[in-house]
């Protein structure tokens, strides 16, 4: 018993996600910056980070190297670079980014037809490509990546 209270136990493969209360944004007309509104109680999303997803992508992901000369110090420098991805190819990957990180959410309604919009591969792509949620979900890889602490102190 006394060997186990030298440990905390962490689950390094967290993958579960964190449930957010959705919440709307605007762009300031005059200085362009993100406005983001109280959260909407009755709508909420389970998200996990996609930092997990992005990193396996870019490990088997094609890189080149070339040698370029660096006009400071006159000497040929060893320069690492990812290979061009065709543009399809990238909104697939999107697309499978989103699928990733979005486990569940609730309280979504079709503006158009009323009916609920169920946490489907479709409707995830297709929430990717409202301005607003795409905001939101933004917002909540920061916080969920640690880049808003971060952004703070500076």
């Amino acid at each position: 018993m006394a060997g186990k209270d030298k440990y905390v136990d962490i689950d390094i493969a967290y993958t579960e996600g964190d449930w957010f209360q959705y919440f709307t944004s605007r762009i300031d007309d005059k200085t362009e910056d993100i406005i983001y509104d109280d959260p909407v109680p009755h709508a909420r999303v389970l998200i996990r980070s996609a930092a997990p997803f992005i990193e396996e992508r870019l490990k088997k992901q094609k890189s080149r190297t070339e040698f370029v000369l660096n006009p400071k110090t006159r000497k040929m420098e060893r320069v690492p670079y990812f290979e061009d991805r065709p543009f399809d190819k990238l909104i697939e990957e999107t697309d499978d980014m989103y699928d990733y990180a979005i486990l569940n959410f609730e309280g979504f309604r079709n503006k158009k037809t009323g009916e609920v919009i169920e946490c489907t591969r479709e409707n995830k792509i297709a929430l990717r490509h409202n301005e607003m949620f795409k905001r939101f979900f933004e917002r909540c890889q920061q916080i969920l990546n640690g880049s808003v602490e971060e952004s703070a102190k500076n």
